[in-house]
């Protein structure tokens, strides 16, 4: 099963609205609600090179695709500086308290675990 397809994206969707909606109330001003947006999105960006990345990686030891390390490694340097550009915005915009959209980031992580479908849930869906 591919990887994006473990992931329930209603789930995701509803929690990441939801986490959108406590980043709004926490801003001060509408451009600290464009910097936590501008980081939400990133760290969105960001999985979903992750899921891609991996499902390269996992389609290259089943043999399903061929071996492309300058594909593979651009990836994983681009879901870097993806983060550090939102982070350094929100670093400019916000100054100290760029922790805010740092703990959006991180509880979006959070976010995508809870997403992820469990063993149980495949296999009634494979039913």
């Amino acid at each position: 099963m591919l990887i994006a397809e473990k992931i329930d994206f209603k789930k995701y969707a509803l929690l990441s609205l939801i986490l959108l909606a406590i980043s709004y109330f926490l801003a001060r001003d509408m451009a600290e609600v464009k910097v936590m947006l501008t980081i939400f999105l990133a760290a969105c960006l960001n999985q979903w090179m992750l899921v891609r990345g991996v499902q390269k990686i996992t389609n290259v030891a089943t043999g399903k695709e061929e071996k492309d390390n300058w594909g593979l490694i651009l990836m994983f340097i681009g879901k870097v500086i993806v983060l550090l550009v939102a982070l350094v915005l929100g670093v400019q915009i916000m100054g100290k308290r760029v922790i805010i959209p740092v703990l959006i980031y991180v509880l979006q992580i959070v976010v995508l675990y809870l997403s992820m479908k469990k063993s149980g849930e495949e296999q009634g869906s494979n039913k």
